[in-house]
């Protein structure tokens, strides 16, 4: 009887943690180096900083999107009155830059750091998850700075084109061209 109350306990204490695991706050990825360890430590404090940017006014800086119960961030630059979104099955015009703000690595742009036009395919199962759930939310003529955590990003594995290291948050500034 008393292995069986333990057992029990143990059923629902890891209930508890499983469940309690939630959002993006100091979530731990094993780590195989201590390069590795400072890096991710380095993306995580970056995000977090950023999380609790605020105005002068004392309101948050960056808007916030749950996705899976991670979150990200971002805000709206120049806005638009066209009010039409782009639908899940839409190819999305960009201009686009896109950076690891941690390393300052440009992933998306010219050599000179500037943005470049591209089209990304909403329902594409390369289109990392981030950009999937936020860009639905902007309106043509829209200038958006996003900052996307490695779990809506590339994850917790290294990226191989163009090279992006494990548990890399991102940063996006794009404007949204058009949509069909």
């Amino acid at each position: 009887m008393k292995s069986i109350n333990v057992i029990l306990y143990w059923i629902i204490v890891m209930v508890i943690g499983l469940s309690a695991c939630g959002d993006d706050d100091e979530k731990t990825i094993p780590a195989h180096t201590e390069e590795e360890k400072i890096w991710i430590a380095d993306n995580q404090k970056y995000f977090q900083e950023k999380k609790e940017d605020v105005e002068d006014d004392g309101q948050l800086l960056y808007q916030r999107l749950v996705v899976d119960e991670d979150t990200l961030l971002y805000r709206i630059l120049e806005t638009s009155q066209i009010d039409s979104f782009p639908e899940i099955d839409s190819d999305v015009k960009v201009s686009m830059l896109g950076v690891i703000p941690v390393s300052q690595t440009v992933i998306v742009g010219n050599k000179d750091g500037n943005p470049i036009d591209q089209t990304l395919e909403l329902d594409s199962p390369n289109l990392i998850k981030g950009l999937a759930a936020l860009l639905p939310k902007i309106r043509k003529g829209e200038r958006v700075d996003a900052i996307i955590p490695y779990q809506l990003g590339y994850g917790d594995r290294n990226y191989s084109n163009p090279y992006i290291p494990l548990c890399s948050t991102l940063q996006f500034t794009f404007t949204v061209k058009s949509f069909d």
